[in-house]
């Protein structure tokens, strides 16, 4: 009976990675967003591990955080976001592009912007 508990609790953990995994690379293909929308995300990211705890005995929250990150990002001025892509290796350079490529997009980045920071960002993080 301990060996099946042990099975199913990683199991449940690999579903958890497995939803965050899938979560971030669905937020990175988003081509439109406005603040309020980014909020929304959030909003339903936290509903989400609340469901999720009251079915798992693990504590899926740091499993999820990563999402939370993602999420944030959003907002940070545009200075920061060479120094972001390069604090968090744990993000495809696809998923950085496309959350870039978003900001840039709603914010009103001129073009000359975004390239120079998609290509700082190529140079930190390769």
């Amino acid at each position: 009976m301990l060996l099946f508990v042990k099975v199913q609790d990683r199991l449940l953990e690999y579903g958890v990675e497995i939803v965050a995994e899938t979560l971030i690379e669905g937020l990175s293909r988003v081509k439109r967003c406005t603040d309020e929308g980014r909020a929304l995300m959030s909003l339903d990211l936290q509903v989400l591990i609340n469901g999720l705890q009251h079915f798992v005995s693990m504590n899926v929250k740091p499993k999820l955080q990563i999402v939370e990150t993602f999420i944030k990002a959003y907002y940070l001025p545009e200075t920061e976001y060479v120094h972001w892509a390069a604090a968090h290796p744990e993000y495809s350079k696809s998923q950085i592009v496309g959350l870039i490529n978003l900001v840039a997009s709603m914010k009103g980045w001129k073009r000359k912007t975004r390239l120079e920071t998609l290509e700082k960002i190529e140079s930190a993080v390769v």
